[in-house]
């Protein structure tokens, strides 16, 4: 990355240009790479916060004190309105859409704050660059009228939205958060899910949805659809849905202390002050997923972390699967993708440059592990029933589990 300032908006207080300049060439030019950065840095008498997407930053700089996830969700809101905006977001779309990306950010932005962050009020205000909104603006054409004075009474909706064939989908995703020792011991195991919706529904509908087993919940949260007094005194989430892809529910189950991961990863890493070995094995755990032998494994990434010295790597055997090394980070990824019943094994050799004379000591980092297993709930929270209405209409409902 180049550190070239593509756009900016200044709130509050100007920022000199200078600073930023400062900032840049202190903390990131250094680096190997953007994403070893912290997200939030005191410098001088700024606080730097930033996320990155598709090789973009967005920074966002104060002179006050303010919550940090504040800042970090208004530039991931920031992001997620530019990417559907300008269908991707990148360096280019943004130098192309220019005038159109500033009047975003003085519509989703007011003296520092969120403002206007629904997609319909925004197209109403901004036009999005389709081909037919640049026509318009170059015959200097208005567009038609939308809908006016029509944003208080549900403002994540537009009442008019009209669809052929009505459907909604709910994909129940839960991440497994297991945490486990050299020896194989369980440490540390949790379970988080979220609720994924994508709703294609005319008018105004009303969506009732009944869930199993909320007992173990934790702690959960909610989008502002969601009527929480509802919620409260039945567990029913009852709600008009935005129109499009959106996160309805997320929440944190009740610690499981029987929890087991359904696999087993067995890495060993040794070396000395020329270089080392490493071996990792792969395997199903029997009775890992509880007893549902017919639910397969897929999209298994293995990232194991080598000495921070390592200078070359030769892998000599990998019974399945690819692998990539990254340089940067000195991480070897393994991408297994779907385990079946066989063990898998990768073994390799990497060497240290001849002027490290000395063993580093170990870093204390973890092999890390990514996964999915379609159709199947490690908490067992499952969608009882869907009732859509308001409409006279009859949708189709779909529901999916996935875990990882």
């Amino acid at each position: 990355m180049s550190g070239e300032v593509i756009i900016e908006k200044q709130f509050r207080e100007k920022i000199p240009r200078t600073s930023l300049e400062d900032f840049w060439t202190t903390y990131f030019t250094p680096l190997a790479s953007v994403s070893d950065a912290t997200s939030v840095i005191q410098y001088s008498r700024f606080a730097f916060m930033h996320i990155v997407r598709s090789n973009v930053i967005l920074l966002g700089v104060t002179t006050h004190e303010v919550p940090p996830m504040l800042v970090l969700e208004i530039l991931s809101m920031i992001a997620d309105t530019l990417d559907s905006y300008l269908k991707g977001l990148s360096d280019d779309s943004l130098r192309e859409n220019f005038s159109i990306v500033y009047q975003l950010l003085e519509e989703l932005i007011d003296n520092g704050f969120p403002l206007t962050t629904e997609r319909h009020i925004l197209e109403e205000l901004v036009p999005p660059p389709t081909l037919e909104n640049k026509v318009r603006s170059i015959l200097d054409t208005p567009k038609r009228a939308g809908r006016s004075g029509d944003f208080s009474t549900v403002p994540w909706r537009n009442p008019s939205t009209k669809y052929t064939s009505n459907e909604v989908f709910f994909d129940v995703i839960e991440s497994m958060d297991i945490i486990m020792d050299a020896e194989g011991g369980l440490v540390r195991a949790g379970v988080r899910g979220s609720i994924e919706v994508n709703s294609r529904l005319s008018g105004m509908p009303d969506v009732l949805l009944v869930l199993t087993n909320t007992e173990i919940f934790d702690d959960v949260s909610f989008h502002r659809c969601v009527r929480h007094a509802r919620y409260e005194t039945d567990r029913t989430l009852s709600f008009v849905p935005p129109d499009g892809r959106f996160t309805l529910f997320t929440y944190r189950c009740k610690p499981l202390h029987s929890l087991q991961p359904p696999f087993y990863v067995t890495p060993q890493v040794t070396f000395n002050k020329d270089g080392g070995r490493l071996n990792c094995m792969v395997g199903l755990r029997h009775g890992g997923l509880g007893g549902e032998r017919d639910k397969e494994i897929n999209r298994l990434v293995v990232h194991i972390p080598l000495p921070p010295q390592t200078n070359a790597l030769n892998v000599s055997m990998c019974s399945h699967g690819t692998f990539t090394f990254n340089s940067s980070t000195k991480i070897l990824s393994w991408r297994i993708g779907t385990l079946g019943n066989t063990t898998l094994s990768l073994s390799a050799e990497f060497t240290f440059p001849p002027m490290s004379r000395d063993v580093v000591e170990c870093t204390g980092e973890s092999v890390s592990v990514e996964f999915q297993i379609p159709n199947f709930s490690i908490s067992n929270v499952r969608v009882d029933s869907v009732n859509v209405q308001n409409e006279s209409y009859k949708p189709y409902k779909g529901v999916k589990y996935i875990a990882k």
